[in-house]
């Protein structure tokens, strides 16, 4: 069967992504990722994320991506066509993730607040792409709990900066092993010489984040061909390098994305999932089930190197009757990522 609707996917590809072949610039790929709310003057719910993605060079097909220990790749092959005209990448993430309530300097559980989460994780991304399409498709193992050394990159770097100390800790949702996967898809259904836009479908499932998330993706200026990345913390969204350089020169443009979220789970407002935990037996926070975001980037793509700046706003996540006067119900945050091509 799912052979079956692979070739009814593959029939339906065929004419457009042969006319959309391109030749791309075959490099690997570091990108060191950080995101952090303090450009807000915010500590609460997402806080910190550092993570490290490592893509291979482009290839012809899925199975000839080398260049990053990818194991998996079998099980998510399903999902991404074979087809003359599109790029075959693969990556792997490692990182991590610190979520806190806004009072960290209360040594108590705050039960009508979000809970301390550490997360760590690592991953594997598989994806096709051109100017016009990209399928994607990932899994990401990890762990939540005192395992994840959340506590301790927190209070390092609050020593650093002369930050208050980060107290209740002891609270923090208890080890739990974390299963996800992703898939993604884009297709641009404009562009010019200065703006192109792009539709965007994101699905989600597993103990860390289950939700569906279609999207608007647009871009302005001089672009390199592909997709341009949204930053999401690990453990948020799918990782990936879908940019292809015709040419070896600079670029600089500038992005828009606008996205509508479902969370059917969400272990950060949730709690635990099978493990029995404090804060997720007594908390009083109502999650909101629809999220909208919106993210506005700037970005600088050269030959070798490349960064990227980005904002991330929302709408309110959780319900504001009940929460502390400190509490923003919101979870804003900036990204910046840098990169080498090598």
């Amino acid at each position: 069967m799912k052979i079956h609707s692979k070739a009814l996917l593959t029939k339906f590809l065929t004419v457009p992504l042969i006319a959309a072949a391109t030749h791309a610039e075959s490099a690997e790929n570091i990108r060191l990722e950080l995101s952090n709310d303090v450009i807000f003057s915010s500590d609460n719910q997402f806080t910190n994320g550092t993570s490290v993605i490592l893509s291979s060079k482009i290839a012809n097909s899925l199975e000839n991506t080398n260049g990053t220990p990818a194991f998996g790749k079998s099980l998510v092959a399903w999902a991404i066509p074979e087809q003359s005209g599109l790029n075959y990448r693969e990556s792997l993430t490692i990182g991590q993730n610190i979520q806190t309530p806004a009072n960290i300097e209360k040594s108590s559980l705050i039960e009508n607040d979000v809970p301390y989460i550490g997360y760590l994780g690592w991953g594997n991304n598989f994806y096709a792409f051109n100017n016009d399409y990209f399928f994607g498709a990932q899994w990401l193992f990890g762990w939540v709990g005192e395992e994840a050394l959340a506590e301790e990159t927190q209070k390092s770097v609050h020593e650093l900066i002369d930050g208050e100390d980060p107290n209740g800790w002891d609270n923090q949702l208890d080890f739990e092993p974390t299963l996800n996967g992703y898939l993604s898809f884009k297709r641009r259904y404009y562009q010019n010489s200065w703006f192109d836009a792009a539709l965007t479908a994101d699905l989600a499932a597993g103990n860390i984040m289950t939700f569906i998330q279609p999207g608007l993706e647009l871009r302005f200026g001089d672009r390199p061909q592909g997709f341009h990345f949204i930053p999401d913390p690990i453990g948020r969204g799918m990782d990936y390098d879908a940019t292809i350089f015709p040419s070896p020169r600079t670029y600089i443009y500038a992005s828009a994305t606008f996205r509508a979220t479902y969370f059917a789970w969400s272990m950060p407002f949730e709690g635990n999932l099978f493990i029995d935990n404090d804060w997720t037996d007594r908390n009083t926070v109502d999650i909101n089930r629809f999220v909208g975001q919106g993210i506005l980037g700037l970005h600088w793509e050269g030959p070798r190197f490349g960064a990227h700046l980005s904002f991330l706003f929302t709408t309110p996540t959780v319900e504001e009757d009940n929460l502390p006067p400190s509490e923003d119900s919101r979870n804003n945050f900036g990204s910046l990522m840098v990169e080498y091509r090598f």
